[in-house]
């Protein structure tokens, strides 16, 4: 963690030292330099507190967005005017250009992040996904399932605008069900209290089922004990439960159409350490006949690849969980260096995952990944198996 702190002070500290060095200290003037460095200071001094166990969402969020829209544009404008510089060497004639072309791309990047923190955070968007099934029920033909993911209440300080929203649009789209991967909450379960009434308003023909996420076991909450952990996590399935929503812990849920039966599972997190692995695959898919066809809720997708492969009765693994780290551009985000599987639809063999990427977010931010409502129509998956495929 230590590490972590020092390459982002660099990060913070060098771009100013640069600017600094080449252009604010040729004026002497200390007012120029009071505003280069105010946001740096800013940022350092959030940093500080959350290293010393102050777990303040606010002051997380402050740092987030000074370095998105403030330290990012920085950088870029160093990292241009180094490389003008070099171009210059060669041709002495762009000169003049050089400064002007590194303030015009730091703010344009500073234009795109405060996008993204002022608008692409509350920019929701419906996805239709069509999805081939291995051993989906004729009956189930068409099927139309909204996955909702990581809605994080915490980050809406009790504006129930977005939530209600979402709500409205889902419930145009008439799903057959409605299915939530986990992130309710941030940190605790009064995040989500002044949202149950509207929550409550999400309506589907066979209702909605929900499991827990790797947030809503309330780890992130400062000075809690074991116990104090425990009744957080209750409380927050109990309030799902008064939303009328029906928490999967590690159980199964049978949807039946005539003579045909499909089957939800879902598990509680099973995530990479040092997130907390508490599902139990097998107890959750006890009583479920090895023909059938069972769809897995599973909040980590790193579970699919460490748990669920291998089981063929399993063929969809709906996750969330990575919010594409909140930024994409087309088919690429830097989710990517750190989770094989962070946005879209994987398949190995006849076992398929579907990753959304979410709706919120630990900080009131999204560009590219903006906040989604996926809208899943399942299809029959021919007998031959489909080639192996990446999602994105």
């Amino acid at each position: 963690m230590f590490r972590f702190f020092f390459l982002l002070l660099l990060l913070i500290l060098l771009p100013d030292l640069y600017i600094w060095w080449n252009y604010t200290r040729l004026h002497e003037g200390f007012i120029r330099t009071a505003i280069l460095l105010l946001p740096s200071v800013l940022v350092i001094a959030c940093m500080i507190l959350l290293f010393c166990q102050v777990r303040a969402a606010m002051l997380m969020q402050w740092a987030f967005i000074l370095i998105i829209c403030i330290t990012i544009p920085k950088l870029v404008f160093v990292l241009t005017d180094l490389i003008g510089r070099g171009v210059t060497f060669h041709w002495p004639i762009a000169q003049p250009y050089v400064h002007k072309v590194s303030l015009v791309l730091a703010v344009l990047m500073a234009a795109v992040q405060v996008y993204g923190t002022a608008y692409g955070w509350r920019s929701l968007r419906v996805i239709h996904q069509a999805i081939k099934v291995a051993r989906l029920p004729q009956s189930f033909e068409g099927y139309r399932i909204v996955q909702l993911s990581d809605i994080h209440l915490g980050t809406y300080a009790g504006d129930t605008s977005i939530m209600q929203a979402m709500v409205d649009s889902v419930n145009r789209l008439q799903p057959d069900l409605i299915v939530f991967t986990g992130d309710m909450v941030n940190t605790a379960s009064a995040e989500a209290m002044p949202f149950i009434k509207v929550l409550k308003g999400l309506k589907a023909k066979d209702g909605v089922l929900s499991v827990l996420g790797n947030h809503d076991y309330c780890m992130y909450h400062p000075g809690l004990t074991p116990r104090q952990q425990e009744e957080e996590v209750q409380r927050i399935v109990r309030m799902q439960r008064l939303m009328d929503w029906n928490v999967l812990l590690n159980q199964h849920y049978s949807i039946s159409r005539g003579e045909d039966t499909l089957y939800v599972a879902g598990v509680e997190n099973v995530g990479k350490p040092p997130f907390p692995e508490r599902g139990k695959l097998n107890v959750a898919m006890q009583g479920i006949p090895a023909s059938a066809c069972t769809i897995l809720l599973s909040h980590d997708p790193w579970h699919w690849r460490h748990g669920v492969i291998g089981q063929p009765n399993i063929a969809l693994t709906l996750s969330g969980h990575t919010h594409a780290l909140q930024m994409q551009v087309g088919h690429f985000s830097p989710a990517a260096w750190f989770m094989p599987e962070w946005g879209g639809l994987y398949h190995e063999g006849q076992q398929q995952l579907f990753v959304s990427t979410g709706i919120g977010g630990g900080v009131p931010y999204r560009l590219g990944a903006w906040p989604t409502i996926e809208l899943i129509e399942l299809k029959p998956l021919p007998l031959t198996p489909s080639p192996t495929g990446e999602g994105g």
